[in-house]
């Protein structure tokens, strides 16, 4: 997978699941790992900070739902739903 962030880019390894995927980034003493899970229209991506000796730390988490079909590109994008 190519990832791109804060002016970085890099090629990094898949590793998929039963449900998802994790992919890591080496970064100096530590290493940041990436968790996504896809269940019921739902994408939850999370980040945890990995160094040795220690637990993780969690820095990221998102949740994606979708909330329906559409004919895009031709139909231009799903309108915002208010809640």
């Amino acid at each position: 997978m190519r990832s791109y962030a804060q002016g970085r880019a890099g090629d990094f390894e898949i590793t998929p699941s039963a449900n998802g995927y994790t992919w890591e980034i080496p970064a100096g003493p530590m290493t940041l790992r990436y968790t996504a899970v896809v269940e019921g229209g739902v994408y939850r991506e999370f980040g945890d900070r990995i160094m040795e000796g220690q637990d993780p730390v969690r820095f990221f988490e998102m949740e994606l739902r979708r909330i329906g079909d559409s004919d895009w590109p031709m139909a231009g994008s799903i309108p915002p739903r208010s809640r």
